[in-house]
């Protein structure tokens, strides 16, 4: 199959549209350093990481039915911090910075030749859309990095209560459009085997994967990965692209 027969083609954002200008904890440290840190980037980067997989296991989806996502956020640099500021240093304040700052375009752009391929697709009379695990700071980013107005909707796990791989986060998605639209007829693109991939083929959607290096024991069907989206722009320009 190929493109024609799509109706509908929705994108994963970080990693797969998104990308960070630098990686998370670095931009984490030079905010901490501000307030008296001193340790090091890998030590801020390994409990950065450890602290976001502690949180997301207790209070999934940003702890949506819990506590707020800002209240997330902020238990994260806690915890990413805990024992290694200066008693004067007040992590409230730099949790709400890194809050505030991680909705602009100081700290993601889109990721190369996204704007190519969002507009190819807009020209081609797609409904184009987005599927996320992400909190509602989604919409603002977007629209720092100026690609907002391409999409015809934006859904976050956090708004609709699922996380992909739900199959209900990609029925979702298709009662946004204004037309009926099948499962069949619709199309994701996104970086992670099990989230993006196989969540939207067990909805029954056509699904891509746009990824450097595939780790998974249920490797993608052949001709479904690319390296980046500027090969998958190109494919769909030369319309050499099989579904």
């Amino acid at each position: 199959m190929s493109l024609k027969g799509i109706k509908l083609i929705t994108f994963d954002a970080t990693n797969t549209l998104l990308k960070f200008r630098v990686p998370p904890w670095q931009y984490y440290t030079v905010i901490a350093r501000d307030h008296g840190f001193t340790g090091s980037e890998e030590m801020v980067r390994g409990r950065l990481l450890d602290s976001y997989k502690i949180m997301w296991d207790k209070y999934p989806n940003f702890g949506r039915s819990k506590i707020s996502w800002e209240e997330w956020w902020t238990r994260v640099v806690k915890k990413t911090f805990e024992g290694h500021l200066p008693s004067s240093a007040n992590v409230d304040n730099i949790a709400a910075k890194l809050i505030d700052e991680f909705k602009t375009s100081k700290c993601w752009s889109v990721a190369p030749a996204g704007d190519r391929l969002l507009c190819v697709l807009q020209s081609r009379g797609k409904t184009v859309g987005v599927i996320s695990n992400f909190d509602p700071r989604l919409k603002d980013i977007l629209q720092s990095v100026k690609i907002k107005d391409y999409f015809d909707f934006i859904l976050t796990s956090y708004q609709i209560g699922y996380s992909k791989p739900d199959e209900r986060i990609f029925k979702h998605a298709l009662e946004q459009c204004e037309k009926l639209v099948k499962p069949s007829e619709a199309l994701h693109i996104g970086d992670d085997v099990n989230k993006d991939y196989q969540g939207a083929k067990a909805a029954g959607w056509h699904a891509l994967l746009v990824a450097d290096k595939i780790e998974s024991e249920i490797p993608p069907a052949l001709g479904h990965v690319f390296k980046n989206l500027e090969e998958l722009c190109l494919a769909i320009e030369q319309d050499k692209l099989k579904l």
